[in-house]
C-alpha cells in the first residue's frame, strides 16, 4: 500500500503554483551561480571588454532562459505523459543549440575569446542543470 501512495504522488501533475514555486527556486540559483561565474571571469580578467560577460546581459539572458524554461515545463506538464524525461531531453537540446554561438560567435567578438565562450558555455549548462533538477521529479 505505501508502494501505492509513492507512486500516486510521484505522478501527479504539479499545479501551477508548483511550478512557479520550482521556477522561482530556479531562477535564483541560476542568476546565483551566473554572477558567481562573472564575478570569477571579472576578477581573472577574462574579456573584460566582452559585453557578454559582464552582469547585466548574464542577468537578461539567465532570466530569459528559466523563464523559457518553466513555460516550457509547464505546457510539458499539461500535454505529455512523461514532462519530467521529456522536458529533460527538450532541455538538453536547447542546452546544444546554445552553445554554438559560444564556440562561434563568441570568439570572434570584441573582446571574445574561446576561454569567454567556454565560460558562457558553463554559465549554459549550470543553468540548465539547475532547471531540470529545480522543476522534474527525475532527481529522486
Amino acid at each position: 500500500m505505501g508502494q501505492e501512495t509513492n507512486l500516486s504522488s510521484s505522478s501527479r501533475t504539479p499545479s501551477d503554483r508548483d511550478i512557479a514555486l520550482s521556477g522561482a527556486v530556479a531562477l535564483v540559483l541560476s542568476l546565483l551561480i551566473n554572477w558567481l561565474i562573472v564575478f570569477g571571469a571579472n576578477t581573472g580578467g577574462i574579456a573584460p571588454d566582452l559585453m557578454a560577460l559582464n552582469y547585466g546581459p548574464v542577468s537578461l539572458f539567465t532570466t530569459l532562459g528559466v523563464v523559457g524554461a518553466i513555460v516550457t515545463y509547464g505546457v510539458l506538464t499539461r500535454v505529455a505523459a512523461n514532462p519530467d524525461r521529456l522536458f529533460a531531453a527538450v532541455a538538453a537540446i536547447v542546452l546544444l543549440i546554445s552553445l554554438v554561438p559560444d564556440f562561434t560567435v563568441i570568439p570572434g567578438e570584441p573582446g571574445g575569446s574561446l576561454v569567454a565562450g567556454a565560460i558562457l558555455g558553463a554559465m549554459h549548462v549550470a543553468t540548465a542543470v539547475v532547471c531540470v533538477g529545480a522543476l522534474t521529479d527525475l532527481r529522486n
